[in-house]
This record gives C-alpha cells, structure tokens and sequence, in this order.
C-alpha cells in the first residue's frame, strides 16, 4: 500500500510540476522570441491560431515524453492497473470537471473573466497564463494546461502498452479495458480542447482563407483624423493645378459636416478650396497649448475646442441635427428621413438636395454563404420577415440572421426609402442590431454568422474605407454593385450622393461652393476619390 501511495505521489509531481515547468518554460522562450517572427506579415487571427496550436501540440508532446519516461523508469509499480492509472486519470478528470463548471458559468463564453480562474487552478501555470490571458489569447493557456495533462496520460499508456513487463504482470483483458477506457477519456479531452479554442481556430482559418481583415469594429474620429485635410500623406484626392474656386477668409468658409463614408469626398474640397485654414488650426492649438499634432488633425473632424468650427464628421443623423440647427451649413449625406423631412417642415424650412455624385447601395453576405444573387422581392420578403432561411432563396437550410441598422441613419433611410418602397420591417432583435457601418460589416464577416448573416451598407465604405475581404457583395436582380454598373444605373440600387442646405440659407459661399462641386474641377475630384460624378 505504501509502494502504491508513493508511485501515486510520484505520478501526479510529475504531471502537476514536471509538464507546467517545462511547458512553461518551453512556451514562454517561444513567446518572446519567436512573436516578431510568427506574426510578420499575418493578420492578429492567424498569429493567435498559431499559438493555440503550439500550445495544443507542444504541451501534449511535452507531456508525452514525460509520461512515457515516467512509466518506463518508475520503480515500485504497483501490480494493481487501477493504482497505477489512477494517478494518471486524476488530472485530467480534475482539469475537465473544473472547465465544465466555468463553462457552466459562464453560459459558454470563453472570454469571461472567470476563466482567469484556471490560472490557480496549478499555480505553477501562473506566469505563462498570465502573459497570454494579458494577451488575450487565453484559449491557448487553457489548451495548453489540458493538453499537457492527457500528453501525460497517452505517453503513460504507450508505454503500457509496449512494455513487456506490463504484459506478463497483467491478464490482458483487464489491461485492455482500462487503456480503451484511459484512451476514450484522452479523446474526449482533446475534443473539449478544441471545442474551447473554437472562436480563435475559426477566426484564423478564415483570416488564413481569405486574407486579413482591416476592419476592427467601426470607424471613430480617431481613425478619421488620418485622412484630414492639410495632414501630411493623408491619401486625399488633388488636382494638379490650383481651384478657380478659393476662399479665403475663414469667417466666410462655409461650414461642412457630414457621413463618414463621404468625408474623404470634401475632405478634398476642404483641402484644395479652404486656403489658409490649415495654418489657422495650427496657429489656433499653439495658442491654446493644444497637442499641436493630434488637436489639428482631430480639429478636422470634431473641431468645438476651436473658434471656428469649420468642418466636422458628426455622421447622418447628427449631421442632419446639425444643419437644422443653424450649426452648418452645408452637409454631404444619404437622403433625408421622414423623421427629418417632418422636423425641418415643422420649423418652416426645407432641405435643399443637391446630387454631387452617384453611388451604390449594397447587400453582403459573409464569403462562405453560396447564395450569389437576390431579387429585390426576396430582399424586401427578409427583412418584412416573412421570409426566415437561406433555402427559400436557393441556398442552405440556415435561419437568415438580416442586420438592421439604426433609424435615421443613412443607410437606414435608403434602405426604408428605396428598398422596401412602403412595406414595414420587422422590429431588429439585440442579435441584429449594429449601431455603425463599420460594425455591420464586421459582424456580417464574423464567424460566427459565417454563412447565415445579411447585411447592406455604401459601396463605397464598404470597399474602399474598410476593405473587409470576409464579406461578398450580392447581386440585385441578378446585377452585381461594380463602378461600371453604378455608372450607367444598371445596378437596381444607384443612389445619389447629396449636398444638403437648407432654402433659409442665401449666404453667397454656400452657393458659390456648391456650384464649383458640380464643376468639372469639383467633379474631377470626386472621381478620384472613388465615387462615380454625376454625367456631365
């Protein structure tokens, strides 16, 4: 008995401060030598899916060799099976009823904090879990610990299995059940590894798959200011000769605003009409001891710290708010709501929409989904929710999850205005709700909506501001959004892109800018932007 107690002993040292030592130590040298070199040139889901797989095959290697060494050269083994694979078991039936009940608590979310938790679970795992749960690579650290326990027992029961000793001590029927029953609990472990580090696998090999994503969640000021205008290499489009038009007294500019999707647009005006107030904003965060290089740009898209609020991106609905307001006066958006054509008439005024430039509304699905094509019936039967699965329109026999985007936005009000043509949509649930352009299109591309997921947006942000390459744009009518299509009003779906003032407004500049916008200096800019002029 006491021969087994200590074999026992000697077991579980081995597999709970043998295997975390040196798996740790083995990881943590990869980690901060080889983290420059993995992630060269590789999108952030490729770079976690490998260091999942380092930890699932390195810490079962690890622990591997030292169950097999272990088995091969312990001394006093007891003749009993059951003693002797006792010690072996324990871990892992310890380290799967310790993930069940996180999993449990956390309804499945591998990202809750409580899987921190498993981190003292074996303290000796602390520096390694910490270092990838700061990461945020916490699926490795989990697979890594699991692994490292079953490396054990499958080296263990290799030896077992080849040894000769084994084989006279032992009846073989015995022996043969509990190594069906040790590697059956092995299996089950792995397939509980590979459940957990679900998110970062799929992510990666989609990333793998179809490239690298730019797309984080939506675009802020923060990732505006980039392309403000007057900032050095900020990618906006220019002419190679001066404007005919030029302004040049800044208390006569006239104040823009406007959607994210059009802001490289008069960005550009911005840059080749407004002379002078590129010095004025730099002057201006001088004398307020503003941090000159991120207050100037940053004045460009919310400029209130500065006396003159010339140009901002407040996006559709606050820009309407804005104009309403009296705070601009021209601003570069999708149509007005019916929200916003019943407040403006309340107030005794009108929109003035002027079309500058053409572009195209458009519908995507995740790039794994083989539905290609969408009659605009089938569109509007979606989203009124009379029609539910992908098989209805000729694809798999998936739930259609169809993303909404909020009232008043821009897209929103094409997509009531345009698409649905009167018919009501069905209320979005908290699952189809995306707050932003930017956050639509990325929950379009994530996997877990990969093949059931619907969407719409601007052609425009979707393929040149976001460049999200894990979505697929899908044809109206059997015609595909292209520029070629948007440019002779093939595509169903061509909408204008509008200068919006208000009739009240009879300032002279405001005038003056939006007939140069429809010049061919003004036009020839937005082509290089990206969007389609207007026919001359």
């Amino acid at each position: 008995m006491a021969s087994s107690k200590r074999y026992i002993f000697k077991t579980l040292l081995n597999q709970m401060m043998t295997v975390p030592i040196l798996f740790t130590t083995f990881y943590l040298l990869l980690f901060f030598s080889g983290l420059n070199f993995i992630s060269e040139g590789r999108g952030d889901d490729t770079v976690y899916l490998i260091y999942v797989l380092l930890a699932f095959i390195g810490s079962f290697l690890i622990g591997g060799i030292v169950g097999f060494l272990h088995s091969r050269f312990a001394q006093n083994k007891p003749e009993s099976p059951k003693a002797r694979y006792f010690s072996a078991v324990f871990p892992i039936l310890y380290t799967l009823i310790f993930i069940m009940m996180l999993l449990m608590i956390t309804q499945g979310n591998i990202h809750s904090s409580w899987w921190s938790w498993t981190v003292v679970k074996n303290p000796l795992y602390f520096p390694l879990g910490f270092v990838l749960f700061m990461w945020g690579n916490q699926a490795a650290f989990i697979v890594g610990d699991l692994m490292g326990y079953i490396g054990f027992a499958a080296g263990f029961l290799l030896e077992e299995i080849f040894s000769k000793k084994s084989r006279k001590a032992e009846a073989v029927p015995q022996r043969k059940g509990i190594n069906i029953g040790l590697a059956v609990l092995c299996l089950s472990g792995v397939l509980i590894s590979g459940g957990l580090a679900k998110d970062v696998l799929a992510n990666g090999w989609i990333e793998i798959r179809y490239g690298e994503s730019t797309l984080g969640s939506e675009l802020t000021e923060f990732d505006l200011i980039s392309i403000a205008p007057f900032k050095e290499n900020n990618g906006l489009a220019h002419l190679d000769q001066a404007t005919s038009l030029q302004f040049t007294e800044l208390e006569t500019m006239p104040r823009l605003d406007g959607a994210t999707a059009v802001y490289p647009v008069y960005g550009a005006f911005v840059e080749a009409v407004y002379q002078g107030l590129g010095e004025y904003y730099r002057e201006s965060a001088r004398e307020n001891d503003l941090k000159w290089e991120k207050d100037f740009e940053l004045a460009f898209v919310q400029s209130e710290e500065f006396p003159l609020n010339i140009v901002q991106c407040s996006k559709t609905n606050r820009a309407y708010e804005r104009l309403m307001a009296g705070e601009t006066d021209i601003i570069f958006v999708a149509e007005p709501s019916q929200a916003h054509q019943e407040q403006i008439k309340a107030q005794g005024d009108e929109f003035v929409l002027t079309p500058i430039a053409s572009e195209a509304f458009v519908f995507f699905t995740n790039a794994e989904n083989p539905v290609e094509s969408l009659t605009l019936q089938q569109i509007q039967g979606i989203y009124a929710g009379e029609i539910k699965n992908w098989k209805e329109v000729g694809g798999a026999n998936r739930k259609i999850l169809a993303f909404q985007r909020p009232e008043n936005s821009g897209s929103q009000t094409v997509m009531q205005n345009r698409v649905m043509q009167g018919q009501t949509m069905v209320e979005p649930t908290r699952e189809s709700y995306a707050g932003g352009m930017g956050e639509i299109i990325s929950r379009v591309a994530d996997y877990k909506n990969a093949k059931n997921s619907l969407g719409y947006s601007f052609l425009y942000y979707s393929s040149e501001m976001v460049k999200n390459n894990q979505i697929k744009y899908l044809a109206v009518d059997g015609v595909l959004p292209t520029p070629e299509t948007v440019r002779n009003a093939a595509y169903p779906f061509t909408v204008p892109v509008y200068a919006v003032t208000l009739k009240s407004n009879t300032q002279e500049n405001v005038g003056r800018f939006i007939q140069w916008v429809l010049s061919e200096e003004g036009q020839s800019l937005i082509e290089k932007t990206g969007y389609i002029p207007l026919e001359p």
